[in-house]
Formats: structure tokens, sequence, C-alpha cells
């Protein structure tokens, strides 16, 4: 029989659903909070729900399935314990609606200068601060036209004029967006962008391409947001065209290293805004986003014990999941 170990903090109610999904097919054990037998829990674990350590992996030798409550899995895909065919299963569908607001948030944020006026109502100032930036004609570029990218362009559509979005691999164009590219032609498509919103994985295809020249590719006055992965922008790079002048603003919520260095020139740039990876996971215990995910963590265990086909497989060549 299956050995599911259960590490995520399920509420009661997702506790029961999960026993009888799993009854008389699977033994099931939490473990949150950890417990002592953390690592021989895992050595014995057949399906594994939750988010380990990439560390920890190296105790799952008996692994089957592994359903992540993350969208991100880098820190995973290389791990031995998906040599022997384990599948892995990320959150695609998860987060996307609830990190979209908080994409939406930032560029509102940056455009009509909320943080200059927050400083000043600090200071007791009453004064126009800079001019703001105008949506009504801007042309959007989301890099990363996934679930997350492409519930920006839903809630961004009626504040801008052209939506662009920017994809791994050539599709056909989704009705949320005007058109639809691939990386390959993200220097001209950066040059025509008002407003850029990274959604994209850490991968070896986009670590550092936002560097020094591809910045520079942007107008003088675009507003770039990521919400995807610190390691898309090279952030010295960033940090020395900012000192320039280059750039409307910017803002960050992912970081190369996390949290940032005390010595990284990004902490004094007046024009960025930074949060501490946030976007996604400071929503509540009981919130539509929390059982959002917790369902479709439920669906996918089902899923397999039941032999169905699974939701987001994850391609370990390309870091995505299977399309």
């Amino acid at each position: 029989m299956e050995q599911l170990i259960c590490l995520l903090r399920l509420s009661e109610e997702y506790k029961a659903r999960l026993l009888e999904i799993t009854k008389g097919r699977c033994n099931v054990e939490f473990t949150w909070p950890r417990q002592e037998r953390y690592r021989e829990l895992l050595e014995s674990a057949t399906i594994l729900l939750g988010d380990p350590t990439a560390d920890d992996l190296r105790y799952c030798g008996k692994l089957k399935l592994m359903q992540t409550a993350w969208a991100g899995v880098t820190q995973y895909v290389n791990s031995s314990c998906f040599s022997n065919g384990a599948i892995l299963c990320n959150m695609s569908g998860g987060y996307g609606a609830y990190m979209s607001e908080y994409a939406v948030g930032m560029v509102l944020a940056i455009c009509r200068r909320f943080p200059d006026y927050v400083l000043q109502q600090r200071s007791c100032e009453w004064h126009m601060s800079r001019y703001s930036k105008p949506l009504e004609d801007a042309t959007l570029l989301i890099l990363g036209a996934g679930d997350i990218g492409t519930e920006v362009a839903k809630r961004m559509r009626p504040l801008v004029k052209r939506i662009v979005g920017v994809r791994r691999v050539a599709r056909a164009v989704p009705p949320e967006y005007d058109e639809m590219k691939t990386l390959t032609e993200i220097d001209s498509l950066l040059a025509q962008a008002d407003l850029v919103v990274a959604a994209l994985p850490d991968t070896a295809a986009t670590r550092g391409l936002l560097d020094e020249r591809r910045l520079r590719l942007m107008k003088p006055d675009a507003v770039l947001v990521n919400v995807g992965r610190g390691s898309l922008i090279v952030e010295s790079d960033l940090a020395k065209v900012m000192q320039e002048g280059h750039l409307f603003g910017v803002g960050l919520d992912v970081t190369t290293i996390e949290p940032l260095p005390e010595e990284s020139p990004l902490w004094s740039q007046d024009r960025l805004l930074l949060t501490p990876h946030v976007s996604g996971n400071d929503f509540p215990p009981d919130s539509l986003e929390q059982q959002r995910i917790w369902n479709i963590c439920l669906e996918n265990i089902e899923n397999y014990l039941l032999g169905r086909p699974l939701r987001n497989v994850v391609d370990f060549d390309t870091g995505y999941r299977k399309l």
C-alpha cells in the first residue's frame, strides 16, 4: 500500500478530506509540526504532499509522486530521487489570481507615485510629487504568459491599450492578449513596452535575461515589475541604469538572494519599491486562495490513486510543467 507523508499545515476539514480520498488505498501520516521521526517518514514515503527542503529529498528513495504547494520548483528538478521515474507536480493554477492583484497594485502604486506620498505624509508635506505615468495608451509586456501572467492580463485589460504576452514556446493568442510572442523576440518587445510585468520561473534560459543591455532597450520612462524569480534580473545592472535615471520605476517582490543583502545598491534606489517575496503567500489560512491550493493538491492525490491523468506534471528538462 502507498505511504503518503503530508508536510502541509492542513485544516481539520482538509485533513478529513485527504483521509477520505486515500481510505483503503494509502496510509497517511501528517508531519506538521515536524516530528522527531521526520527522516524516518521521508524514507518511507511513496507519495509526498508538501514542500520539503531540496536536501530532505535525499532520504526519499521510495518516492513515486511529489505534489508541492509551490509554483516554482527549480530547487527540486535536479534531485536524484526523481531519477527512478518519480513524478513531480507543481502548483500551476494555484497562485495566478492572487499574485496578479499584487502585480496590478504594484504597477498602479509606481505609476501614481504612491510611495512618494507615503513619505510626504510622514513629514507632514502637502505638494504634488513628480508627474505620474498614465496607463490609458500604454503597451503592457508580460514576460511569462502562463497562469500568473494571464491573470495579470485579465486585470490590466481595462487599464491599458495593448497587451503582449511572451512564452517559451509559440501558441495561439489567448483572448486576454493582443499578441503572443516567444523569448527570441524579447529585444524588440522591450523597446515597445511602457510596462513590463515579469512572471518567469528560474531556468537556464531566464537567468540574467534582463541584463544591462536589455534594460537599456526599455523606454527611459518604462515601468518594470518582477513577481517571478529574482534571477531574471542582473541586479548590479539594474542599480546602474536606475542611478543614471533610466526607467520610471521598478517593483521587485523577488531578488537573486533573499533576503536582499544589506550592501545591495538596490536598497537606496528612490524609484524602486521592494517587498519581501509576499506576492503569493501573505493570504490568511482560511482564504479562498488557500482553499484553491489545497483543492489542487487533493485533486491530484486522488487522480494518482485512481490512475487518472495528473495536473501540473513537471518536465525535468525545462523546469516547466508539461504542456
